[in-house]
Formats: structure tokens, sequence, C-alpha cells
């Protein structure tokens, strides 16, 4: 092989191994990448985390004008990790942005409330307020939804006097508020919140939530020529108290309906436990006993007046205390008679039996009060949280006082269960039955015949009871089992 041969051959070797070094692919190296987790699954890579965060936030302008934010964030399942790796198949900020949008909402900065529930057994059943959590941009939005809230069960003086330590002293008679508390757990935590969940930005809706525990629209009724609002309230399952709290214009079950007046029927189910406990001194009716004397020479069945009672007057001090303006418990503390009273004193026959044999219930006849005087009724007979409640109770008379019977009868249980606790059903004879419920002692037994004032258990707390108290119900018919109840307060008018 000759020398130019030779430099020929060197020469396409040389070009050879240019083309095979600038054909071969390049390696360069491992390089810092981001992946992009979404609901734990891989969308892809991109270069950069923050360039990402900041093409989303300029994207959502709507969403900023919306909530009247400055910044919007990613969503809470979006997770990014840094990854040192080979993988050149890296996507535009864009399009990871575009798959985001169209299977993820984005997020907000606010704050994240939650209310923990309560639960308490009444005659109603067990109560509960529920967890609820609710997201707000301004934690003043929420303070001052609270607030409204408070106030409609709690006046703003009322609890401005307290907070302010300016409550008159009580010269005679009053009301002096001693405390004042939620009794549910409230945290409050700053958090980053789905665009998809409900964001309040108004407190006057909030406040309507919180009351009562929806922001549908409330039902709505046109009132009829002769409604009053007791009527009203009872036929539509509302307690008064509810009535006027959802209908503001009014202050008294005693106020005035109009024909073709709307009014609101909301049921309240408010979002927290509101407890007031009140220091209160006032002038009470003290009711007159009735005491019952018989004569053979009457009939059976039929009754006449020997004396007309009079109420007497007594200054009493309580201790009351209410959750969400409802009275829940009560203790008469000590009682100043200022008037006396005069017993009723009636003949009932006890000679030949009439036909019926029953006593004269034209007005329901004469009944004696179940418990002592001075009393607190803390659940008056009506509706109350959409449930009613089938008699009233009666408080403060102390644990283990005595309940008398309301009337002639023969006793049809005395025993105890789960739900009325130590109980008892007095038929008497003219179609109507009482019952006595929570007792802490029974001093009867089924079969025997009772009279009017005898006594026959005492106060109590046995069973599905929230303090001490009687639950007295009066049903026409047996109750429960077809019988229909009747407001108690019916007899006593």
């Amino acid at each position: 092989m000759n020398k130019k041969t030779v430099f020929f051959v060197v020469i396409a070797l040389l070009i050879s191994s240019l083309v095979f070094l600038f054909d071969k692919p390049q390696n360069k190296g491992p390089v810092e990448l981001y992946r992009v987790y979404l609901d734990g699954n891989t969308i892809g890579y991109v270069s950069s985390e923050d360039e990402l965060n900041s093409y989303i936030d300029k994207q959502e302008t709507q969403l900023k004008e919306k909530y009247k934010v400055d910044k919007v964030y990613a969503p809470k399942n979006l997770k990014i990790v840094k990854e040192i790796s080979y993988n050149n198949n890296v996507k535009s900020t864009s399009q990871i942005y575009n798959i985001i949008k169209n299977k993820e909402p984005f997020t907000i900065e606010g704050y994240t409330i939650t209310i923990n529930g309560t639960s308490d057994n009444t005659d109603f059943g067990e109560y509960s307020t529920g967890t609820i959590h609710i997201n707000v941009l301004d934690k003043d939005i929420f303070t001052k939804a609270l607030k409204s809230t408070m106030n409609v069960f709690i006046s703003e003086k009322d609890y401005n006097n307290y907070i302010n330590k300016t409550q008159k002293e009580i010269t005679n008679t009053g009301t002096i508020i001693e405390n004042v508390y939620i009794e549910n757990e409230i945290t409050i935590k700053k958090n980053k919140i789905s665009t998809n969940d409900k964001i309040y930005t108004d407190s006057d809706e909030l406040s309507k939530f919180l009351l009562f525990g929806t922001l549908e629209a409330q039902k709505t009724y046109t009132v009829k020529a002769g409604d009053t609002i007791e009527q009203v309230s009872y036929d539509n399952k509302l307690s008064v108290e509810e009535f006027l709290i959802a209908n503001t214009e009014f202050n008294s079950a005693d106020n005035l309906l109009y024909p073709g007046e709307v009014v609101t029927l909301g049921v309240l189910k408010p979002g927290f436990k509101l407890v007031e406990e009140d220091h209160v001194v006032e002038l009470e009716s003290d009711k007159y006993k009735t005491e019952v004397v018989y004569d053979t020479s009457m009939l059976v069945g039929t009754e006449k007046v020997k004396q007309e009672g009079v109420n007497g007057v007594n200054k009493v001090t309580k201790k009351i205390k209410k959750a969400n303006g409802a009275t829940v418990s009560a203790i008469v503390v000590s009682s100043e008679k200022i008037q006396p009273t005069k017993n009723k004193i009636i003949v009932r026959g006890k000679g030949q039996v009439t036909r019926s044999d029953t006593f004269n219930t034209g007005d329901l006849g004469t009944w004696a009060w179940p418990t002592k005087t001075p009393y607190v009724i803390t659940s008056p007979f009506g509706y109350r949280w959409g449930k009613l409640h089938e008699a009233i109770d009666i408080s403060g008379t102390g644990h283990g006082s005595p309940i008398y019977a309301a009337n002639d009868g023969v006793v049809e249980v005395s025993r105890f269960d789960g739900y009325n606790g130590n109980y008892i059903i007095i038929n008497h004879n003219n179609g109507y039955y009482t019952i006595y419920a929570h007792l802490s002692s029974l001093m009867v037994k089924k079969g025997q015949t009772v009279s009017i004032g005898q006594q026959i258990g005492r106060m109590g707390a046995t069973g599905h009871a929230f303090g001490t108290h009687l639950h007295f119900g009066v049903y026409k018919g047996y109750p429960y089992y077809g019988g229909t109840p009747i407001n108690p307060m019916r007899l006593y008018k």
C-alpha cells in the first residue's frame, strides 16, 4: 500500500469517527425535575414547582374576582415531589395546569371553623347539635354571625351588661345573668379551602345557617281569620318561642295576627348550645289547693263548690338554666309569702251511682296541681325541634318532693321503664288518664284507688330525663296507645 492510499484511508477513518460521535444520542446526565401527583397518581413532570404555582395563580382570575382574594392555590390533593431523574419527558406548565383544571378544584386561603356537637337526654328524646364545619375567608365573618345568632337567644343589651358588669342590682324583683357560655368546643384553623366547598363571605347568611341548620328558604304561612300565634305554631309543629324567633316583628304569643299576613315557619336547629344561667326574683301566683269532701246524699259523678279558692302571691327566688333560650332546669332557692291562698273546697257525691259512673266533666271538673308550690314549668306542652312534647315538665320543688294525684281514680300502672323511669298512670274513670314520670320513688300500686290530692310518689330524674322534674301528661284515652294528649294547663284555667 503506497503512501497516497494510506493517507486516504486515514482521512476516511477520521470522517467515520466524527460522524459516529455526532450521530450518537447525547447523555446529559441526571437532572432535577418535579414529579406532579394528583390524587396519588402521577400526571407528569415539570421543571419548576414555583413556575407551576405561579401559572395557576395567574390563570385563575375568575376565582380571584368571585372571592375577592389576591391568590389562588393548587388543589388540596396535588403533591409535587422533587426528583433527580434521567427522564426528559417534561410537560409544560400549561399542560399540567389543564390536566389539573379538568380534574380537581383549586383552593384559596381561609379559615375552617369546627363546632363540636353536644348531646342531651330530654323528654323530647336525645337532642344533638351535631358537629359542623364552616369555611370563611375572614374570621370576623364568623365572629359577627355567632354574635348575631347569640342575640336571638339573649338580647345584645343584656349580654353587654353582663360582659361589662353593668347589670342593675335586684331591689325587689328582676333578673341577673350569672353566667353565659357556649357549651360546644369551637376550633379555628387557617386552611387552604377547596373552591368546590361552601365558603361563607356574608355574616348574615352564616347566621341563618347557625340558627336553622340550612340555607334553604323557610316555609311560610298566610294567616287566616281567627288564627293565633299559639295555634299556628302548634299546627306547624313549632313552639311559640321558635315562632317568635323566626318572626322578629312579634314579641309575645298574645300579639294579634291579621288575615293575609305572611309568617315564617322555620324549625330551629342551632349549630351550637348557648347556656345562660340566671338569678331570678319574681312575684308568682301561689295556686290554691283543692280540698274534697264526700257526701253520701249526693250522686256519684256530681260535685258542688262549697268554697271558691283564691290564689295567693309568693316572692320567689330561683336559679334558672337555659339552653338556646329554653329553660332546661330550675331550682327554687327561697319563697316569701306576700298574699295567702284560700283553698277551694268541693263536695263530691258518694251515694248512688249515676248512669255514666263518672264525676262531672263539663269543664273537665276540678283538678289538683300535682306538685308543691312554688314551681317552674321548664318545658310546656307543645312542639320543640319539630317534636311534640305531650306533657308539661314541672321543676323547682326539689328532688324527693311530693307528687300528688291530680284527681280521683284508679292506678293503672306503677312501675319502672327505661324511658319514663318510675312512673304512674291513673285512670280517672271519665275517659281521662294522667301520667307522672321520672319519679324517684313510687308510693301506690297497680289497682289501688286514689283520691284527688293524695301523695302518690316523689319527684326525681329516673329514666330518660335531664335534671330533676315531673313529666305530667293528660290524655283523652289511654296514654301513648291511641290516647290523645291534651295540654294539662287546660285543667287549671
